[in-house]
């Protein structure tokens, strides 16, 4: 396919679609269509940098590259849109004091696009991670409006699509001054694409960035409350369909040992949370977090914006997403807290990092009930051992950080220019 196929056929697809699109993305339709409120249109004119995160992941990642473009005291405003309603909920939770404003992102129908660039007038479009959309890319390009891609990677899946059109790929990657690859393997995945060596660099994984400050702001201590009690606590965290089921069997194993032992589960979709109670029913009294009783000995996560403070209340992890071929998740967010941390066989997104983490011996794999049982059991530490773990967890996170930086040094570099006159 060639750009203007892609064109044609996006703009032929879009009436077809529409009524579905509108009814699964009723929320903010006005604003996926290009429509926006006029205190949006207000920070259009005034040119603002423009990211794009399109879920709680990418807006997590978002963070520490607001916050060092902000400690520039640049004087024009954030815009930043995601796609789904959990997105803009945790930017406005966690970004709310570093943004100007919030908007969904416009589908990538030509017109659409023509129409939100005329309101939102970015002077720089940067869009987290590897949320390609061709029209938008294009047409930036045409306006020269300089587009970048940050914490870049690109998943097994992705990149086997990829390499099937390579032209295409290679045009639409052309369109980026510049892209930041998270990991090796991601920047030797972007080059097989067709990008420019020239524009591509490996600078680390900004999630890492954004631990710091989430820490600081953490309101882990509203949480006391709900976690008093007795014995070691066990979370599994941002669980999929499938590993709930060897999570709970693993906690059972473990009450053999410590029977006083308790369990969070936090499914990666809060929507799940009805289901997880059932399956968790089985195993001792299970309550659902925004309905918890004391004495509990499963707690069902059924809200979004508070596993990473959860984390801080456990003695010990296992990172969903990994048992099943999900890619993982971010294994950071327990290793912050200095919780030992486990993960199963499927951590293609976080590769780099759970290698290195491996290697440091702050995490481990588990493939099986059982493993994750022992593991879990092995990870309940005297308190001097616990500190001394939590230690080498923060010189590993110091060791693996700075990747915001990186790149909005670079970025600020490029583009003084347009960066620095003044608003009008």
């Amino acid at each position: 396919m060639n750009p203007w196929g892609y064109r044609f056929l996006t703009r032929i697809a879009y009436p077809v679609l529409f009524p579905w699109l509108a009814w699964k993305y009723r929320e903010g339709l006005a604003e996926r269509r290009g429509f926006f409120r006029p205190e949006v249109e207000a920070v259009g004119a005034r040119r603002p940098f423009w990211i794009h995160a399109v879920s709680v992941g990418e807006v997590q990642s978002a963070l520490p590259l607001i916050t060092a473009m902000r400690s520039g005291s640049c004087p024009w405003p954030v815009l930043l849109s995601t796609i789904t309603a959990t997105g803009k909920e945790m930017a406005l939770q966690e970004l709310g004091d570093l943004i100007d404003a919030h908007v969904y992102y416009p589908w990538d129908v030509p017109g659409i696009v023509n129409r939100a660039l005329d309101r939102l007038c970015p002077r720089i479009y940067v869009v987290m991670e590897t949320e390609i959309w061709p029209n938008l890319l294009l047409e930036l390009e045409k306006r020269e409006i300089p587009a970048y891609m940050v914490n870049a990677r690109i998943s097994e899946a992705t990149f086997r699509r990829a390499v099937r059109d390579k032209a295409f790929w290679s045009r639409v990657l052309g369109t980026f001054r510049g892209i930041f690859a998270r990991s090796a393997e991601d920047e030797e995945r972007i080059l097989e694409m067709g990008a420019n060596p020239a524009r591509v660099f490996r600078v680390g994984d900004s999630k890492v960035d954004a631990l710091a400050r989430r820490k600081k702001n953490s309101d882990r201590s509203s949480l006391d409350p709900v976690m008093e009690g007795k014995g070691p606590v066990f979370i599994g965290g941002s669980t999929h369909p499938g590993e709930e089921e060897a999570v709970l069997a693993a906690f059972a194993e473990v009450r053999q040992t410590l029977p006083e032992c308790r369990l969070i589960l936090a499914p990666r979709h809060p929507e799940r949370a009805e289901a997880v109670l059932g399956l968790a029913l089985g195993h001792g009294p299970a309550w659902l977090l925004s309905k918890w009783f004391p004495g509990w000995t499963i707690l069902v996560v059924d809200r979004i914006g508070v596993l990473f403070d959860l984390y801080g209340h456990c003695d010990a992890a296992f990172i969903g997403g990994s048992l099943v071929p999900k890619g993982g998740q971010n294994l950071l967010e327990p290793l912050a807290w200095g919780v030992p941390t486990l993960h199963g066989p499927h951590m293609e997104d976080f590769m780099d990092l759970a290698d290195r983490a491996a290697k440091a011996g702050l995490t481990r794999k588990a493939e099986t009930p059982r493993e994750i049982a022992s593991g879990w059991i092995a990870s309940v530490l005297p308190k001097e051992e616990r500190i001394s773990f939590a230690t080498r967890c923060g010189a590993f996170l110091e060791s693996v950080g700075g990747a915001s930086a990186k790149a909005w040094e670079r970025i600020e570099a490029e583009n003084k220019k347009i960066l620095w006159e003044v608003s009008t």
